[in-house]
């Protein structure tokens, strides 16, 4: 069985979508799926200053079956950072994996399978993760989506996904990746771009991926290619700039909507009318 989680601080349509998708695409093991409800009850940039926000993400939980555990936040009433919130959420639903050992696909809020995939090539590995890189030298994982077997991993003490200088969410899981991988393992961040080979050591894959404005349609993964509504949506995507996608694809089947918690303070209503959009395309 494996468990999929996901923190929410906003827009009940993503858990409806990441529901549907996942519905859809996920093969392999059974799984279960629980939503992390970070939403504030109190006005916030998160929530457009609508204080229901908890309690709507509480009711789309009940209405499509969903567990729904609340992440205290009251907090982040004196906390604007959103790097340190989000760091605050990673750290709980960690501390919920440590206590309920199993495996785990953390996806973000605005995370999508929009392809068919098997979980059984990521439990291959100990866990599966997105490089992340800041000079000179840091390497860490990104909290956006990630594959744990809590079971099998090694120097989980070290676990911690808290910001640090020049790094943000999950700038401190440094040296938990380096004595995991090992010093001289660690690939470039053009080693794993999608279109080239797979890169992995005895106990970590790490995911390929289309980072926000590098990439345009010529790089679409072939399982992309046909969904004629996602290429025009991408295409049409009002953040995009320079002729490249804001959007992002891990591993050639995850569509990242990107910034649908508001942290560039876009708006709700914003990130309301697109998301409609991609539920219409997605649907």
């Amino acid at each position: 069985m494996i468990t999929v989680v996901t923190a929410v601080v906003n827009n009940p349509v993503f858990i409806e979508l990441q529901h549907r998708t996942l519905k859809k695409h996920f093969n392999g093991d059974e799984y279960e799926f629980i939503v992390f409800n970070d939403a504030k009850d109190f006005p916030d940039f998160t929530n457009g200053n609508d204080v229901t926000m908890r309690r709507q993400i509480q009711d789309t939980c009940r209405a499509l079956n969903i567990p729904c555990i609340n992440v205290p936040n009251e907090h982040h009433k004196t906390n604007r950072d959103a790097a340190k919130r989000c760091a605050d959420s990673m750290n709980f639903i960690l501390h919920y994996q440590k206590n309920n050992p199993g495996k785990y696909l953390c996806l973000d809020s605005d995370m999508f399978l929009v392809a068919d995939f098997d979980i059984a090539k990521y439990a291959e590995y100990e866990c599966a993760v997105v490089l992340q890189s800041r000079p000179p030298g840091m390497h860490y994982i990104w909290n956006g989506i990630y594959y744990f077997d809590m079971t099998r991993m090694r120097h989980t003490g070290l676990l911690n996904w808290n910001c640090c200088p020049n790094c943000d969410v999950g700038g401190m899981m440094q040296r938990w990746l380096a004595l995991t991988v090992g010093g001289g393992a660690m690939p470039s961040t053009d080693e794993i771009r999608w279109t080239n080979k797979e890169f992995h050591t005895p106990g970590v894959y790490f995911m390929k991926h289309l980072w926000s404005g590098s990439w345009d349609a010529t790089e679409l993964p072939p399982a992309l290619k046909p969904n004629t509504q996602l290429v025009e949506f991408l295409q049409k995507d009002p953040r995009n700039a320079n002729g490249k996608f804001f959007c992002e694809i891990y591993d050639g089947v995850f569509l990242h909507y990107r910034a649908g918690g508001n942290w560039r303070n876009e708006g709700a209503s914003f990130h309301a009318g697109l998301s409609q959009l991609l539920k219409r395309c997605l649907d």
